[in-house]
């Protein structure tokens, strides 16, 4: 199940923007104030009103807020085509201001033929079923609440993995207290597994843990052995033969581990007869995918996730050159805001395997990636070369190169002046 179109009119920044979307991997590039988290948050008011309406038939979603319509406009609108497939079924809100005369109405009838053909599947199989899953992961993901006590209980259900799905992103501290749950089970089940005659009835090792712990190893190979521990409780991992508690980690470490263990988690939980629930169907939408990582986990980042959850469609933005150049052309979509028309989308003929200074000036527009005033001085040097002011390029030279050390363009001006010096003998 995969987001085939999406448009926006009148929301926020966007005047008219349809966009036709990749089925697996879609990055949205440009500046601040583009429009890239316009764009997720429009896919997880849109998503929100599935997830209510599979766990309650008549419930709403998310509302358009009236601070989301573009300014000098009566309304917006959102419309989503979602295809599973065999059919597509679109939905669209619309939200006007107050007082305004409402010409157009919002449009659900798809979307609960869709939600009831899913709640359908899920109370025919006694909630034993698989469902896709929609998770949307806002750049206040980084805010990671790892508790030291468990105050009450929760429950973990098929329909749980869409409990917060779409507001609360990747919070550690549910991801803490179901780990600790399922740790648990799995350490009851590994007492009696080899007692009984139906051994089916207690599952060891516990699959759904197996799910995150493959999940997490993809991602972080570095990384093993997560665990709960009590007295004092808190969570801990080995790093390269060393234990650490998880609050003992980078910001870059531990938000890699939320998200990858979250998104693990959702799938184990929604899909539990899938032999592998990492293979579960699903939308995944991250703000600010490359958020606290190391240009090393930027390279890897978005070719891992479509190798460790193949059947998801996963929405992300970024301002990462190093994400941009494993990304297909395809799947990549350059925003930008202007003034008359508001949002642009812009596709680019190349950018997989392309260096990430290429990236930088090809398709993010910057002019050089240098310092401006090592790239103006780089620039008066040769222009004084062209002009014959030897000397005063040869200084310039020396003072640039004490500056910045050894450089290409500073060895090309050298020769450049011992050249003009030579025909000028």
């Amino acid at each position: 199940m995969h987001i085939e179109q999406l448009t926006l009119t009148q929301f926020r920044g966007a005047k008219e923007l349809p966009l036709v979307l990749h089925d697996r991997m879609n990055v949205f590039v440009g500046m601040n104030g583009a429009g890239k988290s316009s764009l997720l948050d429009a896919s997880a008011i849109l998503l929100s009103w599935l997830i209510n309406r599979i766990k309650t038939s008549s419930a709403s979603g998310r509302p358009i807020s009236e601070v989301d319509i573009q300014n000098g406009s009566g309304y917006a609108s959102l419309l989503i085509k979602l295809g599973n497939y065999a059919k597509s079924y679109e939905w669209s809100l619309v939200k006007y201001r107050k007082g305004r005369h409402q010409d157009e109405k919002s449009s659900l009838q798809e979307l609960s033929e869709l939600a009831a053909v899913l709640k359908k599947r899920f109370s025919a199989c006694d909630g034993v079923v698989n469902l896709p899953l929609f998770v949307y992961y806002p750049v206040n993901r980084a805010v990671l609440d790892i508790p030291l006590r468990i105050r009450e209980k929760h429950r973990f259900d098929v329909l749980s993995a869409y409990d917060d799905a779409l507001t609360g992103g990747s919070n550690f501290k549910t991801f803490f207290e179901w780990f600790r749950e399922r740790e648990d089970l799995e350490n009851e089940n590994r007492k009696y597994s080899d007692q009984l005659v139906k051994p089916d009835e207690y599952q060891f090792p516990d699959p759904q843990l197996e799910a995150v712990r493959h999940a997490l190893a993809m991602f972080m190979p570095e990384f093993g052995g997560l665990t709960v521990r009590r007295n004092p409780l808190r969570m801990e991992v080995e790093k390269n033969g060393q234990r650490l508690t998880v609050n003992q980690l980078s910001d870059g470490e531990k938000c890699m581990m939320a998200l990858v263990g979250d998104l693990a988690r959702r799938l184990a939980i929604i899909n539990p007869i899938r032999d592998n629930p990492l293979d579960g169907e699903g939308v995944i939408l991250i703000d600010e995918i490359d958020l606290h990582l190391h240009p090393k986990w930027q390279r890897m980042i978005v070719t891992k996730l479509g190798e460790v959850f193949p059947n998801c469609q996963f929405l992300v933005s970024t301002h990462s050159p190093h994400v941009m150049t494993h990304v297909q052309p395809e799947s990549l979509f350059l925003l930008s805001m202007t003034s008359n028309v508001g949002m642009l989308c812009e596709r680019p003929s190349a950018s997989y395997g392309k260096t990430v200074e290429r990236i930088l000036e090809d398709l993010m527009g910057l002019v050089t990636t240098r310092p401006d005033a090592v790239n103006e001085a780089l620039k008066q040097i040769f222009q004084q070369i062209d002009a014959g002011h030897l000397d005063q390029a040869r200084a310039a030279i020396a003072q640039l190169q004490h500056r910045i050390g050894d450089d290409p363009e500073l060895s090309k001006a050298a020769v450049l002046v011992k050249r003009k010096e030579l025909i000028g003998k």
